[in-house]
């Protein structure tokens, strides 16, 4: 999906094994064992767990049966904060258990990086063309994807993509740039209180 990377649980397909997904139902036992949700993110605490979760033995069922409803951010600035914080967890998450992005996740890391090197296109335009491609990518398949549905409205999830993958790009850089300081050990096992694993 636009915007978003094109990950399973956010497009409707068959069911499956897959290795993130929205938290719906869980077995306790596995979530205990794998020692819950690392409360110290701001995002991507669900994406981290899955990671501990699998290598314990655990997996994600994505049922094609069940359909979350999702409401998006109403503010350009809002959705800004919002995936400056993904892309701050996805790179902590990266970091901490020495993973090899996937490529949906590598593309948006570029987006930063070409955005700050655009205004030396008044020096050399060449400079300039990985910042405007990717523009003119978001916006032009966003104009596509209105024509499509037919709606004029969805025609602005092009530039709403742009901020989607300026502000996780910005937010992974970051913490990767400071993960030496800021990525903790994972948690240990938990045990529900009063009993355990």
């Amino acid at each position: 999906m636009l915007g978003t990377g094109g990950s399973a649980h956010r497009s409707a397909g068959a069911s499956g094994w897959v290795d993130h997904g929205h938290h719906a139902l869980f077995d306790l036992e596995h979530f205990f064992a794998a020692g819950g949700y690392d409360e110290s993110f701001r995002a991507n605490e669900d994406a981290e767990f899955d990671v501990r979760m699998a290598r314990q033995g655990g997996g994600i069922w994505l049922s094609d049966q069940l359909r979350v409803t999702y409401y998006p951010r109403t503010t350009a600035r809002a959705l800004f904060r919002q995936y400056l914080n993904y892309g701050r967890g996805r790179a902590r998450t990266i970091l901490r258990h020495h993973m090899k992005p996937k490529l949906r996740q590598m593309l948006p890391v570029a987006v930063a990086p070409a955005a700050l090197m655009a205004p030396l296109g008044l020096a050399d335009p060449v400079l300039a063309v990985p910042a405007a491609a990717w523009l003119a990518g978001c916006l032009g398949v966003g104009v596509l994807l209105g024509a499509k549905q037919r709606k004029p409205e969805a025609m602005a999830s092009g530039a709403a993509a742009a901020v989607m993958h300026l502000a996780w790009s910005i937010g992974f850089w970051q913490q990767l740039l400071s993960g030496a300081r800021t990525t903790s050990p994972a948690p240990g096992s938990l045990a529900p209180e009063g009993g355990g694993q």
